[in-house]
């Protein structure tokens, strides 16, 4: 039996790191890049594809999507915003170019469209520098946009050391977005962070976004908001008996200690075995046998300036701070 060509790309991390603005709700502009991109590995700048072909590297089957094609062509013809590369000697913040210079359907090939890729994006991604693999089988599964940036976010920061850490740490590996650059990637206006991401709206953007890449990949991504920084922050790699000491427990094992810290300064008068009083504690809260436990959490959250409701997931019934 023949191997299945999984379609991988080394997308560079100039254009993974990059946006196509004022595209709300619209992935097929981003799958289309992606698409364009693996011709471009294989056979350069100028290349030829026919309908059907383009068609088969989008997944998608419907007549009626031609007109969508045809629509994304002319976005990648727009600007686009590709980051952090050199050009003329000189670093790049971010530059305004269109992805491709030329698509050309001739009336005697009616089922071809010739493509030119925009000479200084081709001067970008030939630039030695990082890249993000994106199977195309698996991004062109996503039906939002909101899920296949945050995918590609996702594959670009991936495989950085000490993904594993708690949530709150800041070490590489834990990806802080504010809001202006969600904004960007999605191609939103929101004002607010709670347009974007919020426990108890599923259709928010992340919300919907993360949702989904597990749907399709089994890759569960974590993300809160840290009001503090102003950041959303996502990590991943995470199980839940990463994060507690057991099933039972609803406080993260990192907060523990803190805690019974805090809760003997407040609440205990005097102690005869230190050692053993905390190892009582401790033991209780392991196995969520500590009275009150949720109502005490939430005041030891209020002292720290943390809003309880915004740091409890309800579907675990666990807090994630």
């Amino acid at each position: 039996m023949k191997k299945k060509d999984n379609k991988v790309i080394k997308k560079h991390n100039s254009l993974t790191d990059g946006y196509i603005p004022n595209t709300p709700r619209k992935v097929l502009p981003d799958r289309l890049l992606n698409a364009l991109y693996y011709k471009f590995e294989r056979e350069g700048e100028e290349f030829t594809l026919s309908i059907q072909e383009l068609k088969d590297l989008l997944h998608i089957t419907s007549q009626k999507d031609d007109k969508r094609i045809y629509e994304a062509i002319e976005i990648l013809q727009s600007p686009i915003i590709i980051r952090n590369f050199r050009y003329h000697d000189k670093d790049v913040e971010w530059m305004r170019a269109p992805f491709l210079c030329r698509a050309i359907k001739y009336r005697s090939d009616a089922n071809e469209i010739h493509f030119k890729i925009e000479p200084i994006v081709i001067e970008a991604i030939k630039q030695k520098g990082g890249y993000t693999p994106l199977d195309l089988h698996i991004c062109n599964r996503f039906r939002s946009k909101y899920a296949l940036k945050l995918y590609e976010m996702y594959r670009r920061y991936r495989s950085l050391p000490h993904n594993r850490n708690d949530i709150t740490n800041d070490q590489i590996g834990i990806i802080q977005k504010s809001l202006q650059e969600l904004n960007q990637m999605f191609s939103t206006n929101h004002t607010v962070p709670s347009k974007l991401f919020s426990k108890n709206s599923p259709h928010a953007p992340i919300n919907r976004g993360l949702a989904e890449i597990e749907r399709v990949t089994g890759e569960k991504i974590h993300c809160f908001y840290d009001r503090s920084k102003k950041v959303f922050i996502f990590s991943w790699g995470r199980e839940i008996e990463d994060i507690y000491p057991s099933l039972e427990c609803i406080i993260p094992t990192s907060s523990i200690k803190p805690f019974i810290q805090w809760y003997i300064d407040h609440f205990v008068d005097k102690i005869d075995h230190s050692k053993r009083y905390h190892q009582k504690i401790l033991e209780q809260i392991i196995s969520n046998n500590f009275g009150n436990l949720e109502r005490y959490y939430q005041l030891f959250l209020l002292e720290r300036g943390k809003d309880p409701k915004e740091f409890f997931d309800p579907q675990l019934g666990k807090f994630t701070y």
